[in-house]
């Protein structure tokens, strides 16, 4: 039975509205775009959908907004709303799913409400702390593979397109070879949520920001994974690497990320 709390509701309602004003920017060929840096792209549909989100979220709890595009100096000293209005601009501007729209509470220790949706597939994933994980009303968990090459795996290169110093090149040459097959959808939100109702057996990825993480990490634990960095540390959300996996293949995973980057294969 669906035991949502009155904040999850209004959550869900304010996701959905903002999904759906992002489907309208979506494929749009007079979407205005530009660069923030020589990597990261910024479209009129982020701007916009952050600033719904800034004002509806703060009738549910008014309290500080850490994003992407807003108050990105804002540190987790304190509770916040951590949200990413459009997660996988790059696949939003080119007309391509998936792209996500991704809500955390933080009550100043942890992420204790969560809210993802993918308006395309429309699909809407939800947890709170200690309650479980639902897609669309039903409840998700994990999956339960166990062999490697039996698995579905997902990845992504924010440390190589930003330039960042972990090189995950080697992890993804080994994992390849060893599992039945890699995705790499371009949307860390939805790699999380989609490890949690099973479709992915496990997702990592390095050089990822608060915004990327906070609400579907908090999904993949109350759908029964496992998340954490990849020295198995608890500081996956300001940490820059993250993994999330069902507790069977979760020391294959972390293993292999650790012997592949020390032994910098590629």
């Amino acid at each position: 039975m669906n035991t949502h709390s009155d904040r999850l509701l209004q959550v869900i309602d304010i996701a959905r509205s903002a999904g759906n004003t992002a489907k309208k920017f979506f494929c749009s060929p007079e979407l205005k775009k530009s660069f923030k840096s020589k990597c990261d792209l910024v479209s009129e549909a982020d701007i916009t959908v952050e600033k719904m989100l800034l004002e509806s979220l703060k009738t549910v709890d008014d309290i500080d907004f850490l994003s992407e595009e807003f108050n990105p100096k804002t540190l987790l000293s304190k509770p916040c709303w951590i949200v990413d209005p459009i997660d996988g601009t790059t696949n939003f501007v080119a007309g391509i799913a998936p792209f996500a729209i991704s809500i955390a509470h933080y009550d100043g220790s942890k992420v204790d409400l969560a809210v993802c949706f993918l308006p395309v597939t429309d699909e809407m994933f939800c947890a709170e702390a200690d309650r479980g994980a639902w897609l669309n009303g039903e409840k998700i968990s994990v999956n339960s593979e166990d062999t490697a090459i039996n698995c579905v795996g997902a990845t992504g290169f924010a440390d190589i397109t930003q330039h960042g110093g972990t090189g995950t090149l080697p992890v993804f040459c080994s994992m390849v070879q060893k599992t039945r097959a890699m995705r790499r959808l371009g949307s860390a939100v939805t790699d999380l949520v989609y490890t949690a109702c099973g479709k992915f057996a496990f997702f990592y990825e390095a050089g990822l920001s608060p915004w990327d993480v906070a609400a579907g990490s908090l999904i993949v634990k109350e759908a029964g994974g496992i998340v954490t960095e990849f020295s198995g540390g608890e500081n996956y959300i300001l940490g820059k690497t993250i993994i999330a996996s069902n507790p069977k293949m979760y020391d294959f995973v972390k293993n292999e990320i650790i012997n592949s980057l020390s032994k910098n294969c590629f």
